[in-house]
């Protein structure tokens, strides 16, 4: 485009502003009235293109929002909440999740992402979109495939992944007492852990911790993150977890040196257990920490260190379970 049709092209754009200006107050409230479907709050501030305080006329609604006179005029609607394509509230989309069966754990990561939930049916850790279960009426798929609570399919499950079960099924978040067909160490991994992650038995994992050996647990945070987190690694593992998260940002505030790791577990399941009953949930995504380990962290700004470290020496003192 040459600079005299640029000019043109300006010029034709100042003289439309100006006439769009001429509009009186009363013509332009008719206009948002009848193609935005919003009720002006203040007079017209005279340019079609300057926001206007207007309210959301649409059912359900109400919001304050504020469009502009040309948008408007040109058939974009007055609402960007009431929009195909409107952002959505963070709260009220873990809201409409829970409506349809499923507990979030993790913070909305937008309409069209999976987002990591715990179905409410049977407990399995499921990761549906919001704008599928919302527009479609998702569900979990391991109820449709599988059944919320079938123990013959729960038993079959089992054995699938290494195990024999030792008792009656109760629960897919339930320990569940069973013999590794491997190792032939008695065990309690809960059915949902299994369906998720496979053979899971602590002693054969190659990298896992050694119930009976020495074992470490830390706290450690994450000053990029904004997070904190707590967890156990065997002494003796091939794989020096500790260091392996201090390749990747994180800062070891505390550790401690267990006999055992089932003694270790133990603290740290306690910590966990009333880190949830106070109300918190894991901080970072499976994405942030490939490695795992993302379920053990929270925000630094709800929990500090200082936080998780009084909790475990407060849970040194609790006699076993």
């Amino acid at each position: 485009m040459s600079v005299a049709q640029a000019i043109l092209r300006l010029s034709a754009s100042v003289q439309e502003d100006k006439a769009v200006a001429l509009v009186t107050n009363e013509v332009a409230v008719a206009d948002m009235r009848r193609l935005g479907n919003a009720e002006p709050l203040e007079l017209y501030p005279d340019g079609a293109r300057k926001p206007w305080k207007c309210r959301c006329l649409n059912e359900g609604c109400g919001k304050t929002i504020y469009p502009n006179r040309n948008n408007v005029m040109n058939g974009q609607g007055a609402c960007k909440y009431c929009a195909p394509n409107a952002p959505v509230d963070a709260a009220a989309a873990a809201a409409a999740m829970l409506e349809h069966g499923f507990v979030t754990l993790v913070r909305f990561p937008g309409s069209g992402k999976p987002w990591l939930s715990k179905c409410t049916a049977a407990g399995h850790l499921v990761a549906p979109r919001y704008d599928n279960t919302t527009r479609r009426g998702g569900r979990c798929r391991f109820c449709i495939h599988r059944g919320p609570g079938d123990p013959k399919q729960a038993v079959t499950d089992m054995k699938a992944a290494g195990f024999t079960p030792l008792e009656p099924y109760q629960s897919v978040s339930t320990p569940w007492t069973s013999l590794c067909n491997d190792c032939g160490t008695i065990v309690s991994p809960n059915l949902n852990n299994v369906r998720t992650r496979g053979r899971c038995c602590p002693r054969c994992a190659k990298y896992g911790l050694n119930p009976a050996a020495p074992a470490w647990l830390y706290v450690m945070a994450h000053l990029v993150y904004g997070a904190v987190k707590v967890g156990i690694t065997g002494r003796e593992t091939r794989e020096n977890r500790i260091a392996r998260l201090q390749g990747a940002g994180w800062v070891v505030a505390r550790t401690w040196l267990f006999d055992t790791g089932t003694a270790a577990y133990r603290i740290e399941q306690i910590v966990l257990k009333q880190l949830s009953a106070q109300g918190h949930s894991p901080y970072l995504t499976a994405e942030r920490m490939p490695a795992g380990g993302w379920t053990e962290t929270f925000d630094a700004a709800a929990v500090t260190t200082d936080t998780l470290c009084h909790m475990v020496t407060d849970a040194l003192t609790d006699p076993p379970v």
